[in-house]
């Protein structure tokens, strides 16, 4: 067995509770004011995950959501896996498809060196190592595929950007922003799922991702997946992002900040 095989192995759970199962919500929890469910398959694919990371990075520290731990990431010098075991909870819930689960793995240097998105409804796992990322289909009668991404230099008139789904969270300046985007981009989204939204960047299916104030297991697989060609960049200041930054832009163009800053995009720690 290897890792991707395990993974597929998760993915396949999923789909098939999915289909088959009605979500039971084991807990509810309050984030800036808004209710947020647990559900029983974020705990299923919780310690899925957690007995991967100790078969296959037993000396990594494990950071996920549902361990409430990412502030530890601010003093941690040793390996780390970063894990999302349900990202699109209530996607999850309410029977759409866009939501799936992430695992990165971050050396003690602090780079993404492996990551992975599982997307069961799509019956695709994306691998990012040594520098190349693979495509793999749950079903094994097909072959997997190489993914080479390129950066991209378009107007904001052809663009699909994806949005913040966490109004909630800053309402006057995303409100704002959001209306910029609906008037200068060809259209924009909200998937309501942070790795289904990078995965669709890595496919090329969109131009970037906007994060007002996230958390590190959203976005950590962006710092895998586009190190090669993508670009993570601060939403308040057009500097490379860090995994510790709150605010920022997931794109293959480059020069999107420069972009939306034209249009007057709001920054969020004004």
């Amino acid at each position: 067995m290897n890792i991707i095989n395990d993974l597929k192995s998760l993915s396949l759970e999923l789909q098939k509770k999915f289909n088959s199962e009605i979500p039971f919500v084991e807990k509810e929890k309050i984030i800036s004011n808004k209710k947020e469910f647990v559900l029983d398959a974020d705990i299923f694919s919780q310690d899925y995950l957690t007995d991967i990371a100790a078969k296959y990075h037993p000396k990594a520290k494990v950071i996920s959501e549902e361990l409430n731990n990412y502030d530890d990431i601010l003093n941690e010098t040793n390996e780390m896996v970063i894990m999302d075991p349900l990202d699109g909870t209530h996607n999850y819930l309410y029977g759409l498809p866009m939501w799936g689960f992430s695992y990165t793995f971050f050396s003690e240097s602090g780079h993404a060196v492996e990551s992975y998105i599982g997307l069961p409804m799509m019956s695709t796992l994306l691998c990012y190592k040594n520098k190349e990322i693979i495509a793999h289909n749950l079903d094994n009668k097909y072959e997997e595929r190489e993914i080479n991404i390129c950066s991209t230099n378009k107007p904001l008139s052809n663009m699909m950007i994806c949005f913040d789904n966490q109004f909630n969270k800053n309402p006057q300046i995303m409100k704002s922003n959001f209306d910029l985007l609906i008037d200068h981009t060809f259209t924009t989204r909200i998937s309501g799922s942070a790795i289904f939204d990078i995965a669709m960047i890595v496919a090329g299916r969109l131009d970037a991702r906007i994060w007002h104030c996230t958390e590190p297991y959203d976005v950590a697989p962006a710092y895998a997946f586009l190190s090669q060609s993508g670009f993570i960049i601060n939403l308040n200041n057009g500097k490379k992002s860090k995994l510790t930054d709150k605010s920022i832009i997931a794109s293959l163009d480059k020069n999107l900040f420069n972009k939306l800053e034209s249009i007057g995009f709001q920054k969020v720690n004004i």
